[in-house]
């Protein structure tokens, strides 16, 4: 005998959660888009555009998502079509999701590759994204086709393909900005402590996107006929957007200076956001923020980190630098 269908409150449950998450992070990034333009006006015209069209995007995410549980909540009420048809605006899902995390992951890439000069990691990360963005746009198109839940084992292949990727997409780039800022370390206490800063604020900020997206993958291998996954999935896109651009929010207004602990010598460029045809800095130079001491007798400048940017976003000057990818032209 065929099972019983699932419960209204089991199936459409982890849907309404799931959007109701995902408005909340809505409401966080406003404010994180909103902080942006109002503190960092004169960031390079790309970077800004690129703000505006992750914004966007996020925007016309979280109006679908609450349009498409409105459809089994409000307007299929009362009849068996939300326990039997997918939402009619599902399959855009995977579409939008797409949209957020590839230019992220795309981004994060390309500034590994600016502090490591090392194309391995950034070329994984690549690779990885554009699979997901394949299993995707994949799933996208089989959800419109199979319409109903009896038929979501057909789903499973290419929604696996697209979550798997995307979590070992986030994988290397967590670990490969760790293990870049690790090689940094002089076995000075003073500077190795504030790598190790670094690191947990790269652990902080990679790790709750990568748990969602793992957490994501395991709930539909281990529950294929619950929609418990949908918690996780809805709240993935948020959680790239606000990663990425907090980033870009603790930046200093103020000057920022290096401190090069090879030659005790200042420099006002930050090695994090060197140009791509500029040498990368020796693994003795570090980068720092506001001065929190006054000039010593000796000569020499010490400072500390103050916001431990993991992404080198953490440059924000009143004027331009020459060479500075992110400088306004």
């Amino acid at each position: 005998m065929p099972s019983a269908p699932p419960s209204p409150q089991a199936l459409l449950g982890p849907y309404y959660l799931g959007v109701v998450l995902n408005t909340f992070l809505y409401g966080i990034l406003v404010i994180q888009t909103l902080y942006y333009y109002q503190h960092y006006k004169r960031d390079k015209l790309w970077l800004r555009l690129f703000v505006v069209y992750l914004f966007t995007v996020e925007t016309l995410n979280t109006g679908i998502c609450v349009a498409m549980i409105y459809e089994p909540l409000v307007k299929q009420f009362g009849t068996d079509a939300p326990v039997v048809l997918f939402p009619s605006l599902l399959p855009s899902q995977p579409f939008l999701e797409a949209a957020i995390f590839v230019p992220c992951q795309f981004f994060y890439a390309w500034r590994i590759w600016i502090i490591t000069q090392n194309l391995i990691a950034p070329v994984l990360i690549c690779m990885a994204s554009t699979t997901s963005l394949i299993g995707a746009v994949w799933t996208a198109i089989i959800v419109s086709q199979v319409k109903s839940y009896e038929n979501k084992p057909k789903v499973d292949h290419t929604a696996l393909v697209w979550s798997v990727s995307a979590a070992a997409a986030d994988l290397i780039i967590t670990t490969s900005l760790i293990w870049s800022l690790r090689l940094k370390k002089t076995g000075m206490k003073r500077t190795d402590d504030v790598i190790d800063r670094i690191i947990r604020t790269a652990i902080q900020t990679g790790g709750l996107t990568m748990t969602f997206t793992i957490l994501d993958v395991a709930l539909f291998v281990a529950l294929p006929n619950s929609t418990l996954s949908f918690l996780f999935d809805f709240a993935i896109p948020k959680l790239y957007s606000n990663a990425l651009i907090s980033t870009f929010n603790v930046r200093s207004t103020g000057p920022l200076r290096t401190v090069d602990l090879a030659t005790r010598g200042m420099q006002t460029q930050n090695m994090l956001f060197l140009d791509t045809h500029q040498e990368v800095a020796t693994s003795a130079t570090l980068v720092f923020d506001k001065p929190t001491m006054d000039d010593d007798p000796t000569g020499y400048t010490q400072y500390t980190d103050v916001h431990s940017d993991i992404l080198a976003l953490s440059t924000a000057r009143p004027e331009p630098t020459t060479g500075d990818p992110l400088a306004p032209s």
